[in-house]
């Protein structure tokens, strides 16, 4: 990895000002009102009183996820009840990532509320984001419906309960399958194996790749080329997925962090080296370079979604957002045999990751004038409501972070159906299981953690690709994050 590549966040803050005109040029509302009360960057903040007025028209920035596409198509009913307009800027994640970051970093305040992507940008611009404690309050906002590793991962930075976001979306890669795979050579393969074969919460890893090798090696092509596929491109997708297996064996990629707690000590190190940690990445070799597709070293998670979808696998780890595309028949040929459980577990002793955590928080720049944060609170307490969750979730835009969605009849009703026929396919995954918190990995909330993982996907790439040991892996992934570090 190049010296460019590892400064890329600090390159940014430090020609803040210049990327923002760039970023001016694109936002189709003009500045924002910067040079509002932005504050030291502290942990609490005034809302605008009731003789503050607030804007007509607000700046949203964002990744172009479809929770926010769904979203914006019904925002002028928000429109409609306050008066207030709504512009938006959906970008990809890397160029969203420069956006906010630049708008932030100079406190131009273009952008008034926006996506908060709790590694590329909430972890290393927290201060630059309004607390939203006082507003939370002032609000009667019922901010503890949001399930707690929501507000774990998504809103809180500083281990003191400052709250710098709103719970806004969750994807979280599970595991999806075949049924009519499984149920039509389930039984042989458990015969065969001597354990159930069919996915299911007490799966190992080795399991499951026994599982995918015999399916290769016993199911006809024509039914299913390949017992399974991952993410294993050189991109975020490969770090995501190694994350899971790497802390589900037990490893860890900073000394001290499991996968739990992501508010990290300040003399936090590289770790990688653990043996833990260098069993994760000989499984996960030979996995990937003997068992799954040949795709899989070109795939992020699109690519295996539509290897999925195309009923070329009978497994595949995966974000559980993907389940709209799944159950649709017009995109899917599996759309009526598609199931989900947790994904496997490490070694038997040792069961401490089976999901992994992807979800962002809706936050308001804290650079922007009282009259603008007044109407983008009112925005984002409207856009993370248990009525809009509870649309987006039907239009398969979005996967509620509240349990008061999960609680109505209808959601629970929708969770209970198979894929194909249930009007919420995003609820059809064990989401709730997933998110347990003694099921579910989260990265940590490090500054730098772009970078970091950057080091994860270029090295596991080189791994997967032949180019290197898994020993000799992981130690390049330690060195690299004691570089960074």
């Amino acid at each position: 990895m190049s010296r460019e590549t590892i400064d890329r966040r600090r390159f940014i803050r430090a020609t803040g000002a210049a990327a923002t005109v760039t970023a001016l040029a694109g936002c189709s509302g003009g500045g924002g009102g910067g040079g509002g009360d932005g504050g030291d960057g502290g942990s609490e903040s005034t809302p605008p009183g009731e003789d503050v007025e607030p804007a007509d028209s607000i700046q949203y920035v964002g990744e172009n996820t479809p929770p926010t596409k769904a979203l914006r198509s019904i925002t002028d009913r928000f429109t409609e009840e306050t008066g207030i307009e709504v512009e938006y800027t959906l970008q990809p994640l890397l160029n969203y990532t420069e956006t906010v970051a630049s708008d932030l970093t100079s406190e131009a305040g273009n952008y008034d509320a926006m996506y908060v992507d709790p590694y590329n940008i909430g972890a290393p611009y927290y201060t630059d984001l309004e607390p939203l404690n006082a507003y939370i309050e002032d609000n009667d906002y019922d901010y503890e419906d949001h399930i707690e590793i929501h507000r774990i991962a998504c809103s809180e930075y500083e281990g003191d309960g400052t709250i710098r976001g709103l719970p806004y979306d969750c994807p979280t890669i599970l595991l999806a399958y075949r049924g009519d795979v499984f149920d039509e050579y389930g039984d042989q393969a458990t015969s065969d194996l001597g354990f159930e074969a069919e996915p299911n919460p007490d799966m190992t890893w080795s399991q499951y790749m026994e599982v995918a090798k015999w399916i290769n090696e016993n199911v006809p092509d024509d039914v299913v080329e390949y017992g399974t596929g991952h993410m294993a491109k050189q991109h975020q997708s490969l770090a995501n997925e190694f994350e899971m297996i790497q802390w589900s064996f037990g490893g860890t990629q900073l000394e001290g962090f499991d996968g739990k707690d992501p508010i990290l000590p300040d003399d936090i190190s590289a770790g990688f080296t653990d043996d833990a940690s260098i069993e994760a990445a000989e499984f996960y070799q030979e996995l990937v370079t003997e068992v799954a597709a040949p795709g899989s070293t070109t795939w992020n998670w699109s690519g295996v979604a539509e290897a999925f979808a195309g009923g070329n696998l009978a497994m595949a780890p995966e974000w559980h957002e993907f389940n709209g595309m799944f159950a649709d028949p017009e995109a899917s040929d599996v759309a009526d045999s598609v199931r989900w459980t947790l994904a496997p577990t490490g070694p038997a002793e040792n069961r401490n990751v089976q999901s992994h955590y992807g979800g962002s928080s809706v936050g308001i720049n804290r650079h922007i004038s009282p009259e603008k944060k007044k109407a983008a609170w009112m925005f984002i307490e409207w856009a993370t409501s248990e009525e809009v969750q509870t649309e987006l979730l039907k239009q398969a835009g979005g996967t509620p972070t509240r349990q008061s969605v999960y609680d109505r009849s209808e959601v629970e009703e929708a969770s209970q159906m198979p894929a194909s026929e249930s009007p919420m396919p995003n609820v059809v995954p064990p989401i709730l299981e997933g998110w347990d918190l003694d099921n579910v990995g989260q990265r940590p909330h490090h500054p730098d953690w772009l970078q970091l993982e950057e080091v994860i996907y270029s090295e596991g790439s080189a791994m997967v690709s032949g180019d290197q040991s898994a020993e000799a892996t992981m130690q390049d992934c330690a060195d690299g994050f004691s570089n960074i570090l």
